[in-house]
Formats: C-alpha cells, structure tokens, sequence
C-alpha cells in the first residue's frame, strides 16, 4: 500500500490538475474530470469522451455492491456486539438494513449532488477524527510493539522466501489493489470531485488530492496496518487459503485485531464505535460513487431526465443489487473480484492519458512555481479552456 500511495500522489496531482483545466461550467456548479480532459488529449472527438464516461460509469456503479456489503457488515457487527447473537443473513434485520440503505441513498441520491454533499461534509470528517483517534489509542498502548511491526513489515518483504518464493508478488499485488481501493488515485475517480473543486489555480487542487492519497493510505491505513500486523490473526491459520477467505471481510478483521490488544473491558464499546465509522465510511463511499458517476454522465447529455436517470440507475437498481447480493449470501471476495476488475480497468485506461497530458500539468506547475501561485490563464502555457480565461480570472488578483 506505501508503494501504491507514492505513485499515486503523483497520479492524483497529474489527474486532478488535468481535471481542474478542462472543467466545465454546468449552471451554477462545476463539471469535469476524466471524460472531460480525455476528450480533449485525445484529439477533442466527442466520441472519446462518450465512451470514457460510460466507462466510469460502469467502475463506480460496480464498485457499489461492494461498499453496500460493507455497511451490512458493520451494522451486523453492530448487532452481534449489542446482543451477543448473529443475525442470519434472511433474518428480519438485514431486511430492515436492506430497506432503510436504498430508501436513504434513493433519497440523498434523487436529491442531487448538492444534497449529497451537505451530507457527507458533516460526516466525513468526525467519522475520520473517531477512527483516528481510536487507531492512535490502540498503537500508544501498544508503543513498544511499533519497532517490531517494521521489522515484521520490512523483513517480510525482502526475506529470502519472499524475494525467491514468489510472496513478494503477491504481497505487491494484493497491497497495490487495496492501495487502489483506499486513495482511487488514478483510476479517474477523484478527477470527478477535484473538478467540482473552485480554486485559484489548477496546481491547488492537485496538492489537496496528492495530501489526500497521503493521509488516507500513508497514515490511515498504516494505522490499520500496524493493529492488524501487531494482532498476528492469521498465524491461527495453517491454510493461508482459508485465512484469504476469513479476512475478506475488512471490518471483521479489523474488528478482531482490535479487539486482540485492547482491555476486554472496552472491547464491546469500541467495536461498536469502529463499526459505526466503518458503515458510514462505507454509505458515504457508496453515495460518492453514484454522485461521480452523475458528474461523468453529464459529458454525455445534461438534460434532467438523463441525469434523473442515473440518479435513478445508480440509487434503485445498483444499490438493491448490493443489498440482494447479501441477503442471497454471496460471500464479498466475489464481490471484491468484480472491484478489483473494474479498478484495473480504470487504471489502463487513464494513467496513459495521464502520460500524455502530463506535459500540460508541468507547465502548469511551472507557472505556479513562478508567480507563486498567482493568477492563472491557461492561454499562457498554450492551451485554451472553457474556464480559465482573462474573463473568469478578472477578479483574482495578480
């Protein structure tokens, strides 16, 4: 994951600043992102940027399924922990989880991006200061363990059977993959919401997403990583087939590394918190996925009834199949696959339209550098775009 994060700090700048250039106005809200810059990079065919966002459609729409599970897990978690019982997947309880998901997502969804928005900025940020701060809790009571879990960590990786045995590979792949699914960068999704972004110059939003990548697998999921190294689960294991499949939950996971190093007297209650963060992580997630694939369906028609449509495609049909997926028992790792795929995808894809664009964002930069991120006018590196002109930077001053 730390080497996916380093790449992709560099890909999220390239790819938000990218975005940031080729936005567009759509009434009083920005638009952009993927479709938008590819069109342009590709030689401004129309017909590229159709397909471009009707292949984003399809990786943020089944990438929903996967996020839908996620809060199932967690409020079962929930449950279990309160009552001391599990719920089976045909108990009245995950029909009522089912029921309350896609009414909530129909409802902040058909509502619009501004109403997802307002949602999610409340959320998102004591959903990460909880998680946090719980996670830096558990590695202070655990300080002396932190010298080990580097070794474990580094030593593993370039040990002889790692290095000759063919597990460095696989510790590549699957970290890059969870990488991938902690940050997106690359993938094109954060193009969506860096357009979106109003900012002074390009070059901004590019540093806000790189920080971003950072914060996310840098420190959160190292933070992750150190309790779920430290809890040693899976030397309980002696088929690292049947740890694969036990560890597909994320949350139970998690929930059980934690468990292993705090005082069983709070173990109940902090479950519970960090199950509560992890199905909001999870629903806001979903709601983010939809809303992007709003933003990239408007290179295609802005009409309303269009956009209703995916509104309606995304929140009525994707998220049920989540919730039908769970409820018929399909264990998440076939739900992961499908992810994974449509990650891939999305990565071949973008990242050599990335290459490609990458000289326009150098100049970019450069610019920056040299008025030290003073006003922006695209025609000055050459290039001409539909928002940063002499007439919309009139009133930045110089």
């Amino acid at each position: 994951m730390w080497v996916a994060a380093l790449f992709g700090m560099s890909s999220a700048f390239v790819e938000s600043v990218l975005a940031q250039l080729f936005k567009e106005k759509n009434n009083h809200d920005f638009v952009g992102g993927l479709p938008f810059y590819g069109r342009r990079i590709l030689g401004n065919f129309r017909s590229i940027g159709i397909v471009l966002s009707l292949a984003f459609m399809v990786y943020a729409f089944f990438n929903v399924p996967v996020q839908t599970f996620n809060v199932f897990s967690a409020i079962g978690m929930i449950v279990d922990t309160a009552t001391g019982q599990t719920a089976d997947r045909q108990s009245p309880l995950y029909f009522a989880i089912a029921i309350f998901l896609v009414g909530g997502c129909a409802f902040l969804i058909l509502g619009g991006i501004r109403r997802v928005t307002a949602f999610t900025n409340k959320l998102v940020p004591i959903m990460a200061i909880v998680f946090c701060g719980i996670s830096l809790a558990i590695i202070l009571i655990n300080l002396p363990l932190i010298p080990a879990f580097f070794s474990q960590v580094i030593g593993g990786a370039i040990s002889p059977d790692a290095l000759f045995g063919g597990g460095i590979g696989v510790a590549l792949a699957e970290g890059v993959r969870r990488g991938l699914m902690s940050n997106e960068a690359g993938q094109g999704t954060i193009t969506m919401a860096a357009a979106v972004a109003d900012n002074d110059h390009p070059c901004e939003q590019g540093f806000v997403q790189s920080l971003g990548v950072f914060f996310d697998t840098i420190v959160i999921c190292t933070m992750t990583g150190f309790i779920v190294v430290i809890a040693h689960l899976w030397m309980g294991f002696d088929d690292p087939a049947l740890w694969a499949e036990v560890s597909a939950s994320r949350i139970a996971t998690y929930v059980s590394s934690v468990q292993a190093l705090i005082p069983e007297s709070i173990s109940a209650i902090i479950t519970i918190i960090v199950s509560i963060c992890y199905a909001l992580f999870a629903f806001t997630t979903l709601l983010g996925m939809i809303s992007f694939a709003e933003i990239s369906a408007t290179f295609i028609s802005r009409t309303p009834q269009f956009i209703i449509g995916v509104r309606v495609l995304g929140s009525l049909v994707f998220v049920p199949f989540g919730a039908l997926s769970v409820l018929a028992g399909l264990e998440l790792g076939n739900l992961w696959a499908m992810s994974d795929l449509t990650n891939i995808m999305m990565l071949y894809i973008n990242i050599p339209i990335l290459l490609l664009g990458s000289p326009l964002v150098f100049k970019a930069l450069a610019h920056y550098r040299a008025t030290n991120g003073g006003k922006f006018i695209s025609s000055t590196i050459g290039l001409e775009t539909e928002h940063w002109t002499e007439e919309h930077q009139r009133h930045l001053p110089d």
